[in-house]
């Protein structure tokens, strides 16, 4: 006769193989094996239409060069989780939503600071798209699908940032038709598992409309799409929404609510990087103020929110890493005021151990974090 600790055992056991075969029946199998072949992922065999791509010198080109590059940009995401496990605490995560305006596909940076928000939302200028279908290419298209995967991932594993001129190309080919496909690449290399990607329309009424040939429409149409999302232990317990639209003052105009929907998401979390300092003047005052009213937790380099709305209360700051003015091209964006708040405090900071911003070689960036 069993005793019964071990028949307690033995039930617990069940439960958490129960639990993780549920799990798994969750999350959408053809679009996470998908993910993974653009990661360069072998995944196992039983899929005949994926298992001939597999065998094919393209991916195992593919493979060798994401093995590389993921090797070296690994090291950053690592360096990042550890800074964020020193430095960045944020209460109640898994209860949070992340901002991340003007981010287009970085769902690297967004999860290695935020890995236990519940939600984020995305917005920027690129479409959302959608994971191509795999299955249905030749040889030679599924080659030219990796290649171009390949260019669009050069820029963010090496500077840890995507160029919006390039993005304009690289997202935008045949075969890589938005950041939907570079996201999902970013979950497998992260080990996550893909339940859904669905359309979102917030403004059915405004989509109709801009549509009648007569009307006057925006030269960036709404778009949006959901990514839900989590790991194999967890289940799909996180969601990504993603907003394809110019987010400027005047063409907000078009989308008057979009802000008020984003800014709903309470409480918010908020990241800023290499964003061209668009916040910096008044082009996005309608975004900023949004920012500032709702977010509480503001991660970002000098590109973000100027220090300035962050010198006064209810906002207190801690500055990391090092100040540089801006690249050439975004000398406009330099701050006399936060070069001193760095002056300031010369031989207390240590070097930031990741790129983050556009002085990303050798360990020149820098960041701020401000909360309410």
């Amino acid at each position: 006769m069993v005793s019964g600790p071990r028949v307690l055992v033995a039930l617990l056991l069940v439960l958490v193989c129960a639990g993780s075969a549920r799990a798994q029946a969750e999350f959408d199998r053809r679009a996470t094996a998908v993910a993974q072949i653009l990661a360069g992922i072998r995944i196992p065999p039983g899929d005949p239409a994926l298992d001939r791509l597999l065998r094919s010198d393209a991916f195992a080109e593919h493979q060798k060069w994401m093995v590389a590059r993921w090797t070296q940009a690994r090291r950053q995401i690592t360096a990042i989780e550890d800074w964020r496990a020193q430095h960045l605490s944020v209460p109640n995560a898994q209860s949070r939503t992340l901002l991340y305006p003007f981010s287009g596909p970085d769902f690297l940076n967004a999860h290695a600071l935020f890995p236990d928000h519940r939600r984020y939302v995305f917005f920027s200028l690129e479409r959302p798209g959608a994971l191509p279908d795999v299955a249905a290419l030749t040889p030679a298209q599924f080659g030219k699908l990796l290649a171009d995967v390949r260019n669009a991932f050069r820029d963010i594993f090496e500077r840890n940032y995507f160029i919006t001129d390039y993005m304009g190309k690289q997202l935008t080919t045949p075969w890589i038709q938005g950041t939907v496909p570079i996201m999902a690449t970013m979950m497998a290399l992260l080990n996550l598992q893909i339940a859904r990607i669905e359309p979102v329309d917030l403004y059915p009424e405004l989509t109709r409309a801009y549509a009648a040939p007569e009307a006057r429409r925006p030269k960036k149409p709404l778009r949006g799409v959901r990514m839900t999302f989590g790991s194999a232990e967890t289940g799909p317990v996180h969601e990504l929404l993603y907003f394809s639209l110019d987010a400027s003052d005047v063409a907000l105009e078009f989308y008057p609510e979009f802000l008020g929907w984003v800014g709903q998401h309470r409480p918010a979390s908020a990241l800023l990087k290499s964003a061209s300092y668009l916040l910096h003047d008044n082009q996005f005052e309608k975004t900023r103020t949004m920012l500032l009213t709702s977010a509480d937790v503001i991660v970002q380099d000098d590109t973000g929110i100027p220090y300035r709305f962050f010198t006064q209360p209810p906002w207190r700051v801690r500055l990391y890493g090092r100040y540089h003015r801006p690249i050439r091209g975004l000398r406009y964006g330099y701050q006399a005021d936060l070069q001193a708040a760095y002056r300031a405090k010369a031989g207390e900071l240590a070097d930031l151990p990741f790129p983050f911003g556009y002085h990303w070689k050798g360990q020149q960036s820098g960041l701020l974090v401000a909360t309410r």
